[in-house]
């Protein structure tokens, strides 16, 4: 029973003694006096933690910035449809016959598409600069495209010759097939990741901006009110006349509202530039869906007649076409002005591929799909026209970011000598005051 009350009772008890030594420590008007010193010295690291967290915000949201970001999710764009194309025409060379003028204008195509990925590879490196998360997503292309590259190689060499070495043009279609796979799984899904990446920085410009301007001028404003708060303290306490460390701290303080007032003078109209944009960043969208989704429409019906599709049937493969040939959306209204050029495409690849492998006449069908052929051609022109209503737009957006000012320079640093200085003017003014009390 003793045992017991000793295990109750010594609870409270310690948690008294606990606060009896808080208690003798906080009294001594001395060392509140210090206490009062280190509290204000947090809050100065705190101002000048968020000034330089609020110099990125602006440099992000400044003209510099949003255009290299907006020029950089324009490649990431075209790098997607240069691989899409490379790979077409990789497919495509594949079921043209050996001799033909189309097998050597698909490798031409090939070629250009992989020199087009490259050139696009070099020129964004140049945006990027020293950020490292940037320079990750390039390379994560870079780094694969010779992987696809050789397993293409590999590919063509084996089937040089169908006629003559039918094994070795079996065994060429496996290679392909991993090819193509390896391309959707790994090259385009970075390209995309890429063109996210960059897309996301734009629309989080704003968003972080409005967020810094606030906390950047807000957090000064309470540290000057804190300090206001101390010389009253010190001036009560000691009965003496106000601290001049402390008037040197508040001057400090009152020149980083100052100075962050002056150098957010940029943001009213990097914010409406910002806000335009977002509109026209999700119309760009639409039309980039669309293109992914016909290039992958053309892509599978070089599969298709490659008899790399064979898991799934012939009207499975219909249906996933028209779906992602927007056969079935005519009403969409960012296609809607190419309908006509859709339903072209669809029309001719319904009457040219598909009835005629049903009815078994695969020459022919592939004759429509490859250059010149129908199918090829419908395409062509319906990809031409969405291709150049999306340079159009990504131009519209562009015009409109070049147009945002230039972030402030030297935002970060300043407000960091600042808060240095009312850190010593805060130090010598406790430390006097301390001194004379004792």
């Amino acid at each position: 029973m003793a045992g017991a009350t000793l295990a109750t009772t010594s609870g409270p008890a310690t948690r008294s003694g606990r606060r009896g030594r808080l208690r003798r420590l906080v009294t001594p008007t001395p060392n509140r006096m210090l206490l009062i010193g280190l509290g204000l010295t947090l809050l100065f690291g705190v101002t000048a933690i968020v000034g330089g967290l609020a110099a990125q915000a602006a440099a992000d949201a400044g003209r510099d910035s949003v255009t290299s970001a907006a020029r950089m999710s324009g490649n990431a764009q075209a790098l997607y449809r240069s691989l899409a194309e490379a790979d077409a025409a990789a497919t495509g060379r594949f079921l043209a016959p050996p001799d033909s003028s189309q097998r050597g204008e698909l490798e031409d195509r090939y070629q250009q598409a992989l020199s087009e990925v490259r050139r696009l590879l070099g020129e964004s490196a140049g945006y990027v600069g020293a950020d490292p998360d940037r320079s990750a997503g390039l390379a994560r292309i870079a780094n694969q495209l010779p992987v696809y590259v050789g397993l293409i190689e590999k590919a063509q060499h084996l089937a040089r010759d169908p006629r003559a070495e039918p094994k070795n043009a079996l065994l060429g279609a496996a290679y392909l097939r991993q090819a193509s796979g390896y391309l959707r799984s790994i090259l385009l899904p970075a390209a995309e990741r890429l063109w996210d990446e960059e897309t996301a920085r734009l629309r989080e410009a704003r968003q972080d901006g409005q967020l810094a301007l606030f906390a950047s001028i807000g957090v000064p404003v309470l540290v000057i009110g804190a300090l206001w708060w101390s010389q009253r303290y010190l001036r009560t306490r000691t009965k003496r006349r106000i601290s001049l460390g402390l008037v040197l701290a508040t001057a400090a303080m009152l020149g980083t509202v100052g100075w962050l007032v002056a150098s957010w003078r940029h943001w009213p109209q990097a914010n409406q530039r910002l806000s335009v944009t977002g509109p026209k960043m999700d119309e760009h969208w639409e039309l980039i869906r669309v293109q992914r989704s016909a290039l992958q429409a053309r892509s599978d019906d070089h599969l298709r007649l490659g008899g790399n599709s064979n898991e799934f049937g012939l009207e499975d493969l219909q249906k996933r076409f028209e779906d992602n040939a927007g056969c079935t959306d005519l009403d969409n209204p960012d296609t809607a002005p190419m309908s006509g050029l859709i339903t072209a495409w669809c029309t001719a690849q319904k009457a040219d591929i598909h009835q005629k492998e049903l009815v078994g006449e695969h020459a022919a069908a592939i004759a429509a799909a490859l250059p010149q052929g129908s199918v090829a051609t419908a395409f062509e022109r319906y990809d031409a026209e969405l291709t150049r209503k999306i340079d159009e737009r990504e131009e519209i957006i562009f015009r409109e970011l070049a147009r945002t000012p230039h972030a402030p320079d030297s935002m970060g640093s300043v407000v960091l000598v600042l808060c240095l200085i009312a850190t010593a003017g805060v130090t010598v003014g406790i430390w006097v005051r301390v001194r004379e009390y004792q």
